[in-house]
């Protein structure tokens, strides 16, 4: 019964009605290899890769439990569609099919039967609040619904399964009050209650915004009629000339009651004269554009009702209608035809206008850069690419935009060198847990949605409104500080170190080059201060008192060349080891890093002495935190294989006055 759709849907059964612990605590996230750190989070794809390991359909569905990392690996392999479910297909919800995923049981006309965790729904008469694994019905043409991942079963695997008991959400539809989690968003709610978001809001006027949701709010759940398993309709009892057939088309003028329609006359004036409309720029939501115009999302939608399947999905170009009459203007996103929701293709944002700096806002590196910056600079791990440059010249269009030309230069330069350090200034779709853009924003922290994190110009924006907000003295600050104040990193000082390279781009970006002087703060910046004074092989030598973090034989050695490292070569030593083997400090020292970092995954960085540090990646877990003292030896964390790794181990760095190098000079041969 292995690899196949029926595996898959009567095991899924099984756990019919399995509801979670508190903070998300479930069974499934240790029982799936490489998941164990996803216990306590949202856990509806574990829940399917979980599947797939107790049916021996690893092979076929990714172990995943990121439901965007999902949705991308089908569409890979081409193995995803907009339409024509069949039992066993995953279906993947919201924006990029990244906000919560089912698994289809049972097709019947245009309805499907889907089975999911994580999710709400009706078990023994009784509904449950989105806490565990429950069976119901939905529409194929549910507007949450992003398309169909098909996992390449068996032939003939998709047999029909077990029919069971309607206990699993298709007896009445939940009413009364829903709880908002940790982690969730209006969007996933709305794929949680099978509803759609104008619906969801109506219900609930007390939400102004819908990217802003706390755990623990209470929101209405929307009447719906009841879901009920669709059944085979009669034929109904007509005249045979009621209906048109093949070949005898409807009368244009006459009605569905066959009473006579009084054509219209021919408008000889443009059809969008008198229409108060909106055309939608880089950067803009629905909700925002609500707000600027003074009404409601809600009254919003109602006048463009059918124009926007996906509210949180809108492109440059296309036109809001705002006074409720129809826009029949021609859409630039859709080459000049007017505007049809009935299709499926998504028009294409424009490409940006690359605009002109601002008159009067050349800088010099001295106006954006402190005299001495408290780290040591490293330049761009490689060349920009001319998508990376456009990426860093939105970011700096909007920190001129937002704090003027006085003030925006100096900004921009913290948003490039934070962007840089998050993404590499690539507008990543993904990355830890649901990250995703140019700063790595989570919509489930509050953001936005993935479809505006991962809007150039939106999460710059939103970056520097949040900087305001929460660094009102960020022109004092150090970069990092200023950073870290907005993005509460694991890492607060790495951004820091791309802060001269940041700063020559904003130079560059004003007009201006980056060697100008004199500036404001009276010299100009000298580069050559930046180089550390003594160079790693001048530093202190190994000594006996350092120890080897993993009692493992060495992997990929420091210095390997590669294209598969942003560098260029490797910049540590890797220590491969099983999932949670210790992993001890490799001397004495503080601990000066603890959290995330990007691609390094979980990490730890400790300060000895000598201006020597080491950092330990990829863990799975992590025992220490910032500012403790440990002595070498002194457990730190586990081994594991977080952040870009194709298998557990430790990666371990030597950095010597800002530089690394070969960790074996201080552990020995």
């Amino acid at each position: 019964m292995a690899n196949t759709a029926k595996s898959m849907i009567d095991k899924g059964r099984t756990q019919l009605g399995y509801r979670e612990g508190q903070d998300n605590w479930t069974k499934y996230p240790p029982e799936v290899p490489g998941l164990g750190w996803a216990q306590n989070q949202p856990w509806c794809q574990t829940w399917i890769s979980w599947l797939a390991v107790k049916t021996g359909n690893t092979d076929v569905v990714p172990l995943t439990a990121s439901c965007l990392a999902c949705t991308d690996w089908f569409k890979e392999r081409g193995q995803f569609h907009r339409s024509g479910p069949k039992p066993g297909d995953l279906v993947m919800y919201g924006p990029s099919g990244g906000t919560h995923v089912d698994m289809v049981t049972e097709v019947s006309g245009d309805r499907i039967r889907v089975i999911g965790g994580n999710t709400g729904g009706s078990y023994g008469g009784t509904y449950y609040n989105g806490d565990g694994v429950y069976e119901k019905w939905t529409d194929i043409s549910n507007p949450r619904i992003h398309g169909f991942a098909r996992p390449k079963y068996k032939a003939g695997s998709t047999d029909q399964t077990a029919i069971l008991p309607d206990n699993g959400g298709s007896g009445k539809p939940p009413i009364g009050k829903f709880t908002v989690k940790r982690g969730m968003t209006m969007i996933g709610i709305c794929a949680i209650l099978g509803v759609t978001l104008a619906e969801l809001l109506t219900a609930n006027p007390q939400v102004k915004d819908p990217n802003r949701i706390n755990e623990g709010q209470k929101l209405n759940i929307p009447d719906k009629k009841e879901t009920q398993k669709p059944q085979p309709t009669k034929e109904p009892s007509k005249k045979p000339d009621a209906k048109p057939t093949p070949d005898r088309k409807p009368d244009p003028t006459t009605s569905s009651e066959n009473t006579p329609v009084t054509p219209s006359k021919p408008d000889t004036e443009k059809p969008n004269q008198g229409v108060k409309k909106y055309t939608v720029r880089k950067g803009d939501t629905l909700w925002g554009i609500a707000v600027t115009h003074g009404i409601s999302l809600q009254k919003l939608l109602d006048m463009n009702k059918g124009r926007f399947p996906d509210p949180d999905l809108i492109f440059p170009g296309q036109h809001v209608n705002l006074d409720g009459k129809s826009i029949l203007v021609p859409d630039t996103v859709n080459n000049g035809t007017a505007c049809t929701c009935e299709t499926n293709k998504q028009p294409k944002p424009l490409k940006p206008v690359k605009p002109v700096s601002p008159e009067g806002s050349t800088v010099t590196l001295g106006d954006v850069m402190p005299a001495k910056p408290p780290v040591v600079q490293k330049g761009w791990d490689r060349p920009l690419t001319a998508a990376e440059t456009d990426n860093a010249r939105v970011i700096y269009d909007q920190a001129l935009a937002i704090f003027g030309t006085q003030d925006g230069p100096r900004a921009a330069v913290i948003g490039i060198a934070t962007a840089y350090q998050e993404s590499r200034l690539q507008n990543l779709q993904g990355g830890d847990r649901d990250s995703a853009g140019l700063f790595q924003q989570r919509p489930s922290m509050g953001w936005g949605s993935h479809a505006q994190v991962t809007d150039p110009a939106y999460a710059a924006r939103k970056f520097f409104t949040t900087m305001k907000e929460l660094a009102p003295g960020w022109k004092s600050m150090p970069l990092w500080e200023a950073s870290h104040k907005v993005q509460r990193s694991g890492s607060p000082m790495a951004p820091a170190s791309f802060e001269l390279a940041a700063a020559k781009l904003v130079v560059e970006f004003s007009g201006g080059k980056p060697a100008d002087a004199p500036s404001k703060h009276g010299k100009p910046y000298d580069p050559s201060k930046d180089v550390p004074e003594v160079q790693p092989e001048e530093t202190t030598s190994a000594v006996g008192d350092w120890v080897k973090p993993v009692q493992a034989a060495p992997g990929t050695p420091f210095g390997q060349q590669g294209s598969m490292w942003a560098s260029g070569h490797h910049t540590g030593l890797d220590l491969p080891a099983p999932q949670g083997t210790p992993i001890v400090a490799a001397g004495t020292g503080q601990v000066i890093e603890a959290g995330w970092a990007g691609a390094y995954g979980q990490s730890v960085v400790v300060q000895h002495e000598n201006g020597v540090k080491t950092r330990y990646a990829h863990m799975s877990a992590i025992s220490v935190s910032v500012g403790q003292a440990v002595d070498a030896g002194a457990r730190i964390g586990d081994v594991g294989s977080t952040g870009n790794v194709t298998g557990a181990h430790l990666h371990l760095e030597f950095i010597v006055n800002g530089v690394q190098v070969d960790p074996m000079r201080y552990l020995g041969g």
